[in-house]
């Protein structure tokens, strides 16, 4: 091996050993597989990643390898066929579905495609109302509604209802739903997918400032080179493996 070869070994496995040491979340071998025999479906297979503290990594990949498959297990929402998912050393693939609910209210922020808003609450009700579902005081959870939205570029907005919002507009209320419980692990399905460039645009920077900013561990599943490009590192999935 080259000198220049060895050295890019050596900071890669440097950077590697790193992400263990920092790291929030960590899966090992995890596949999901449905049905049997001949109807047998692999989605998922021997998939093992670290996210650190204050890392965004951009999870790409076409349509149909696996990406939300892995997210979900990731986020607590679907349980592995086999392998371990551990957050701050407890495993959660090993908890019931009671305490894999409370993990998901307090240790995770999750966002999805569709900002998935009430639709008869205000911005600032449905930030609140995921405040309620983390244990959060009501006064509290007043207080960090308002500062989070105000964070977002939303102050003005937190009396709108989703109808009165721009898209954009939607999916910051719903990043700011996801943050109230100061999570330390965000995981983001296709926030953009649905934007345009600008108000896309917005939800990025904002999304990479709630990871760097507050040290959180964040993963998005994306087909936007905008979310790639700000991310500290990007993975790609093929047929259900991470290559």
């Amino acid at each position: 091996m080259s000198r220049t070869g060895k050295e890019g070994t050596e900071m890669a496995t440097s950077a590697a050993d790193h992400r263990a040491e920092q790291a929030v979340l960590v899966a090992e071998g995890c596949s999901k597989v449905y049905g049997s025999g001949a109807s047998v479906v692999t989605a998922l297979t021997d998939v093992s990643l670290a996210l650190a503290r204050g890392e965004l990594v951009a999870l790409v990949g076409p349509s149909g390898s696996g990406k939300s498959t892995l997210l979900s297990i990731l986020g607590a929402l679907l349980t592995p066929s086999s392998g371990t998912v551990r957050v701050n050393g407890v495993e959660v693939t090993a908890l019931n579905e009671a305490a894999r609910t409370r993990l998901r209210a307090t240790t995770y922020g999750l966002v999805f495609q569709s900002a998935g808003l009430v639709p008869f609450l205000t911005a600032r009700e449905n930030v609140e109302l995921a405040a309620t579902f983390a244990g959060l005081p009501g006064r509290r959870a007043a207080e960090r509604s308002r500062e989070l939205l105000g964070e977002l570029g939303l102050a003005d907005r937190a009396d709108h209802r989703p109808s009165q919002l721009s898209g954009g507009e939607q999916q910051r209320v719903a990043l700011a739903r996801a943050l109230i419980s100061d999570p330390q692990v965000l995981l983001a399905d296709e926030p953009t997918a649905h934007l345009d460039g600008d108000r896309g645009a917005q939800v990025v920077e904002a999304l990479a400032a709630a990871v760097h900013r507050d040290g959180r561990a964040g993963l998005v599943v994306t087909h936007d080179q905008r979310v790639a490009e700000r991310a500290d590192r990007v993975l790609q999935i093929v047929d259900g493996r991470l290559v």
